[in-house]
């Protein structure tokens, strides 16, 4: 058995106090610059409340900073996450892992495609009799429903003969992907030792498979390990500087986060191994008490999942040496935000759980981070309004230099202008030199000529430096929006994220108005009331401004087409593409495109309806319809069959149909007779 470096408690606790050590003291150190640059004249509370702003916002940067900066060296010393036992690449398994991929309304030949090259890559390995596959469905679309089974027929017989491909749906979508997994662990748990949980646009190789799989068979206290995933197939502007710098940033901040959590890791919902005893004992999640947002089921059950498997006293590893994890990015800058939005509601659900009891102190930890990192917006765009409602009233009230006491000098206001310079400049510096420092590791690790060769990359850096500094000020404000509707009590749902498609004109009016208006709002009040703020804001009031434009041309595969002829946000992956990426674009291919006829469709094909209706069985009990729907269904569907009359079925009678097959038998039987 190979062992990469043990590592004692004590060494981890010195791990975590150099880094947030290091945190704690240039957060005070900042503290104390900032409340000596303030002017003197300032109203007491708005110094308060601007100090208290500035502390947790520099807390948020510097920890994020100091996390990188290790992350760095454990990467340029070429060092793995000590303490996890690893064996030899040929050892045999000795489990049966379940691979599951949670659906939602999702496009089903991309899905299958995506399953089909990871089984390829599996029987490669010589181990895939260990795996078997299972597409847990939550689609609520009966044409989609349809179409999976349409798709899944054709998928299983181009599967490798010893993995098997397995399909149900679930009537009711009860806890969303949580519960999908939940309800598999229920039916089918007892048969496998762990499982590998997949989003819908994941894709791992068969050897990274089979590495978390004997990971987890040579470390027994462990109940999950997460490989980091890496965006690929980005065609968008905005997706391809996305899928750039995660593939030049991301494995500092892994690594980085990885040196100090050790055992004590996080689950980001995707792309990990799990246990399967440790998932059933430990994490059945609680229906949160209150109305939605807040209350009812956990949205970011990742997180979640991961807190409950560490009190049950099983390990956590996040380890970034684990490669072939892949996903997708969204293709658009609304896309990015609408899924935001969905992530804000689940993590401000965490302020319930962090109190909690009996929770690992990195847990609370984890979840004080997924929380900040949205209230860092609302925080940072408050500092930055009580900053102008100050200069503002500075302006408008001048401060007195005579007061009523008789007095022989007269009393000056301080201001350290330059003292608030070098504090913007350190905040700045801690911002962007992570992104230096990723660049180093990335330039170490590639040849120049898959990443465009080094003047490609470091021009490429800088555009995406200049990108993020006009899109920060547009999420800032799209995340305090979010912020605002979760604490008044809106309620974000499930909705199927967009994996394709760009902007219009329209929509980003639509989205972007508010941002525009305010960009140009306070770009005019800072310019005629509060001139001298007016450059200092041009970072801010650029972005809003321009957020149109940007989120448009931005979301265009065209653009981002010609920046790649143009060697801009290359990344190793699109000059030599994985074998797994290939083999999925080569299934999607061969696969037929299902028709999205739904019931028209079955009625019409008696082998799909008898497929549909065999699947029926391991679905789970029939939901309830109204009689009205039922009624309503048979109508519409007697007309079709009689009359060839297009069929305008509402979703419930479309399912309520799909769930009777006697009466789907009758109807085919009618329409072959006719």
């Amino acid at each position: 058995m190979i062992n990469d470096g043990s590592i004692s408690l004590t060494q981890i606790r010195h791990r975590r106090i150099w880094v947030f050590g290091l945190m704690l003291a240039s957060t005070l150190l900042l503290g104390v610059k900032w409340v000596a640059a303030m002017p003197t004249e300032a109203n007491p509370a708005a110094k308060i409340v601007m100090t208290a702003l500035f502390l947790l916002t520099s807390a948020w940067i510097s920890l994020f900073f100091f996390s990188s900066l290790f992350g760095f060296w454990e990467l340029f010393r070429g060092r793995s996450v000590p303490g996890i036992k690893r064996v030899p690449e040929a050892t045999a398994l000795k489990t049966k892992t379940a691979v599951l991929m949670p659906v939602y309304n999702e496009e089903p030949r991309q899905v299958f495609a995506n399953l089909l090259a990871m089984a390829e890559s599996l029987a490669q390995t010589g181990q895939g009799r260990h795996y078997d596959i299972f597409v847990l469905s939550d689609t609520t679309d009966p044409k989609v429903w349809v179409a999976e089974e349409n798709v899944w027929n054709q998928a299983r017989r181009m599967m490798p003969a010893d993995i098997g491909l397995y399909y149900r749906r679930r009537p009711k979508n009860v806890a969303r992907k949580s519960g999908n997994v939940e309800d598999f662990c229920h039916k089918w748990g007892a048969l496998y030792d762990f499982m590998i949980v997949l989003d819908a646009d994941s894709l791992l190789e068969g050897r990274t498979m089979v590495t978390m799989a004997q990971l987890m068979e040579a470390n027994p206290d462990t109940g999950i390990i997460q490989a980091p995933p890496m965006c690929i197939n980005s065609r968008s502007l905005f997706a391809r500087i996305q899928q750039f710098a995660g593939r030049v940033y991301g494995p500092i901040v892994s690594a980085g986060l990885a040196y100090w959590q050790v055992g004590d890791s996080n689950y980001w919902g995707h792309n990990a191994i799990i246990r399967v005893r440790a998932f059933i004992d430990c994490c059945g999640l609680p229906v949160l008490s209150g109305r939605k947002p807040f209350g009812g089921h956990i949205l970011s059950h990742d997180f979640v999942e991961a807190a409950l498997i560490r009190r049950g006293g099983w390990q956590a590893w996040l380890l970034p040496e684990l490669k072939g994890s892949y996903e997708e990015c969204p293709p658009t800058m609304i896309d990015f935000a609408v899924r935001d939005r969905r992530w804000c509601q689940g993590n401000m659900q965490h302020l319930k759980v962090l109190v909690s009891r009996h929770l690992h102190p990195v847990s609370r930890v984890h979840f004080t981070i997924g929380i900040m990192s949205y209230l860092s917006s609302p925080l940072w765009l408050s500092f930055l309004i009580i900053g102008m409602l100050v200069a503002l009233g500075h302006e408008y009230f001048p401060p007195e230099y005579f007061y009523h006491e008789q007095t022989l000098f007269p009393i000056w206001p301080i201001f350290d202008k330059i003292g608030t310079i070098r504090l913007f400049v350190i905040s700045m510096f801690m911002l962007i030199f992570p992104k230096f420092l990723g660049m180093i590791i990335y330039v170490k690790n590639n040849k120049a000529s898959q990443i465009g060769g080094i003047f490609g990359a470091l021009k490429s850096m800088l555009a995406e430096i200049l990108f993020s500094a006009l899109s920060a000020p547009v999420m800032m404000a799209f995340q305090s929006k979010f912020v605002w509707e979760i604490f008044t009590g809106q309620d974000a749902g499930w909705n199927t994220q967009n994996r394709g498609g760009s902007t219009s004109w329209r929509e980003a009016l639509r989205r972007h108005a508010g941002h525009t208006l305010l960009g140009l709002v306070t770009t005019g009040v800072v310019w005629k009331y509060i001139n001298p703020l007016f450059y200092w804001m041009l970072p801010v009031t650029i972005g809003l401004m321009l957020s149109i434009p940007v989120s448009v041309l931005s979301s265009r595969a065209a653009a981002g087409a010609a920046f790649f002829r143009r060697k801009w946000f290359v990344i190793p992956e699109e000059v030599d593409k994985p074998r797994i990426a290939a083999a999925a674009q080569n299934f999607r291919t061969e696969l037929k495109e299902a028709e999205t006829g739904g019931v028209v469709r079955l009625i019409g094909n008696p082998y799909l309806l008898e497929v549909h209706n065999v699947l029926l069985e391991s679905n789970g009990p029939v939901p309830e319809f109204a009689k009205e729907v039922g009624d309503n269904a048979r109508i519409k569907l007697d007309n079709f069959v009689s009359y060839q009359k297009t069929p305008d079925f509402t979703r419930d009678e479309e399912i309520f149909l799909l769930y009777n097959p006697d009466i789907l038998r009758e109807a085919a039987l009618m329409m072959n007779l006719a």
